[in-house]
């Protein structure tokens, strides 16, 4: 029976460590490989992330190789956040690839307790580094990895209540912007849209309100936006029109919107709640 000869040279792999000249002996082929394939990001919220960091492992033995040992450290920003290892192991076909996915999945708002991300910037940098650890014939054999590349840090965009404009004011009604301060800590430019929103000024309830598109916000950059509002006195909110030339009033205003991201549409919900001044 012939020895196949990939199997002759993991089995005489301690013999050939031992003897002098055995650097000539070509045993490379015959090692499993391991390269890095991509980030698979599964699943990106404003609170966290599910992702995989996914590798191809390729045998080219024609014989089965167990995977018995697989440990990996993860940085942020060179800032370690988790370490493990994989106890249970994967057997590698033969001649063949199998693919290794490393699941990933935290909460934002822990890792930037830890990291903070860079204003003006999309991504953070991350560093995933350890070892994979084969049982063959001839022994233990570990190969390092070390990868590097950048991971999705969406942040909320910050907005609150700036103030409220009258447009005009009339005994039939009035014509006001409510004025949004949106701050945008990304690097690219954020979208917001289908803007579903509960209004009450003053303590009257104005009911509810859709705008389809609220405007843009440049990345790394503050921006004044406003939503537009029409007040009908005839309609129940007589109250408001002595209230609109004062000063000040409350606002309370509840919405929902989409977020255009780098990272693709995210659900947003606003709360704000506040005094704001009053411009004629």
């Amino acid at each position: 029976m012939k020895f196949p000869r990939a199997l002759m040279a993991l089995s005489l792999l301690p013999l050939l460590t031992a003897c002098e000249g055995w650097e000539d002996f070509e045993l490379d082929p015959y090692l499993p490989t391991v390269t890095f394939e991509n980030l698979d990001v599964l699943d990106v919220t404003w609170d966290g992330v599910e992702a995989d960091f996914v590798f191809n492992v390729n045998n080219p033995n024609p014989v089965d190789v167990n995977l018995a040992r697989f440990d990996y450290g993860l940085a942020f920003q060179e800032v370690e956040w988790l370490n493990g290892d994989d106890p249970d192991g994967l057997t590698l076909g033969a001649s063949g690839s199998s693919e290794l996915a490393l699941p990933v999945a935290f909460k934002f708002q822990d890792l930037y307790d830890l990291v903070q991300a860079v204003r003006g910037q999309d991504n953070i940098d991350f560093g995933l580094q350890g070892s994979f650890g084969f049982d063959t014939p001839a022994g233990p054999i570990d190969l390092p990895y070390a990868e590097a590349g950048d991971f999705p840090a969406p942040r909320r965009p910050e907005i609150s209540l700036n103030g409220l404009k009258v447009q005009s004011l009339g005994l039939s009604g009035a014509d006001l912007n409510l004025k949004l301060d949106v701050d945008n800590s990304h690097g690219s430019k954020l979208g917001l849209a289908a803007l579903d929103y509960q209004l009450s000024l003053a303590g009257i309830d104005l009911g509810s309100g859709y705008i389809a598109d609220l405007g843009t916000v440049e990345g790394d950059s503050q921006t004044r936006l406003a939503i537009p509002i029409h007040v009908d006195f005839l309609g129940g909110a007589s109250a408001l029109y002595s209230v609109l030339q004062g000063e000040k009033l409350d606002v309370d205003l509840q919405a929902t919107m989409d977020v255009d991201t780098p990272f693709g549409i995210l659900p947003l919900t606003v709360n704000e709640f506040g005094q704001v001044n009053v411009e004629r």
